[in-house]
């Protein structure tokens, strides 16, 4: 096996030079404090749940996206941001 390396690693060596004035990055995953489980007896028993929900609690927003189960699905309430609604903002002190 080959010692060889795709990048040459020493440039990568001091990367905290680089880091300076970059957003802190946190990847710690929220627990919660209570979790509630839904049982429904047809597809349109969970449909009109969904309906209600969405409506009153999300405020229309979807609450399940393409990342959940077909037979098991959670969301976070309140609804928390999606990565698609964030931007990142560079703040500037210059006059």
């Amino acid at each position: 096996m080959s010692d060889e390396t795709l990048f040459d690693l020493a440039e990568f060596t001091d990367w905290q030079k680089e880091w300076k004035g970059m957003p802190e990055y946190n990847n710690q995953k929220e627990d919660a404090l209570l979790t509630a489980t839904f049982k429904f007896r047809t597809e349109e028993d969970f449909n009109a749940f969904m309906e209600v929900v969405k409506r009153e609690l999300y405020e229309g927003k979807r609450v399940f996206d393409g990342k959940q189960d077909k037979d098991h699905k959670s969301a976070w309430f309140p609804l928390g941001d999606r990565p698609s609604e964030m931007v990142y903002v560079i703040e500037s002190n210059e006059s």
